[in-house]
């Protein structure tokens, strides 16, 4: 699991433009779960990265509070709301830790959490806080990467703590105070393909450069390769629970 030695730990919220299409269609996911199960409008999303979740939710209509550790990508996602929907006054941002949220019990219909639990010292205790702020029958929806015998150079330059595996994951949400836990594998086969022959060697080649974070936007004459890897992506809906060869997990959960 040890990085080589070329590669520096990668610094949260040092590339804010990080994106992509296996990252567009996990999130994907993450709505086709929550928007269906939603018992109201107010939703946290609970570790908000670059935001592009937060900008999806918040074009859906919903009323989004955006949390994050890191102050440069809070930043830029306050930019980026004003941008897209000035004017509006529910979709707050703020820096904040998952671990000792600063938001009043029983807050909001559904909280997102995508790829965050991994990288966080104390998983459960944010597991907690989740509940704490989620309203009688609201739902969580959280991803995290699969597979603890994984870990390797990805992960340590990542800053994961940690991978799960699905039944440890149910159970730290049971834990938590969720009923209703489903928990699906996801990534098979095309987001592993691409997570092997692009994601990793393209993330290397950009890592070997003096002072490179890792990936950021696309350079405009690849979008449209972007978006046909994206398209094809949306095979790995077929085989959805599908185990073994599956690259990440989510969560599904309710609080009583």
């Amino acid at each position: 699991m040890t990085a080589p030695p070329a590669l520096e730990r990668h610094e949260w919220g040092s590339a804010p433009e990080l994106y992509g299409p296996r990252h567009d269609y996990r999130e994907s996911l993450m709505l086709r779960r929550l928007l269906p199960a939603l018992p109201g409008p107010s939703v946290l999303n609970a570790g908000a990265g670059a935001g592009s979740l937060t900008l999806r939710m918040a074009d859906a209509g919903l009323s989004v509070t955006s949390v994050d550790a890191s102050p440069a990508f809070v930043e830029r996602l306050e930019r980026r709301l004003a941008e897209r929907h000035s004017g509006r006054s529910d979709l707050p941002v703020a820096v904040g830790d998952l671990e000792t949220l600063d938001l009043p019990d029983a807050a909001f219909d559904g909280v997102a959490c995508g790829e965050v639990l991994e990288h966080l010292d104390d998983d459960r205790a944010a597991l907690g806080e989740l509940a704490r702020v989620l309203r009688t029958g609201g739902v969580l929806v959280a991803t995290v990467p699969a597979g603890p015998e994984r870990m390797d150079w990805v992960d340590a330059w990542a800053g994961h703590r940690r991978r799960y595996a699905p039944e440890a994951l149910g159970a730290l949400a049971w834990d938590a105070g969720f009923v209703d836990v489903r928990v699906t594998a996801w990534g098979f086969p095309l987001c592993g393909l691409y997570e092997r022959m692009v994601y990793r060697p393209l993330l290397r080649r950009r890592l070997a450069r003096p002072g490179a974070q890792g990936l950021g936007a696309a350079p405009a004459a690849a979008r449209p390769l972007a978006a046909a890897v994206r398209a094809l992506l949306e095979v790995d809906s077929l085989f959805i629970g599908r185990r073994p060869g599956y690259l990440g997990l989510i969560v599904e959960a309710r609080r009583v």
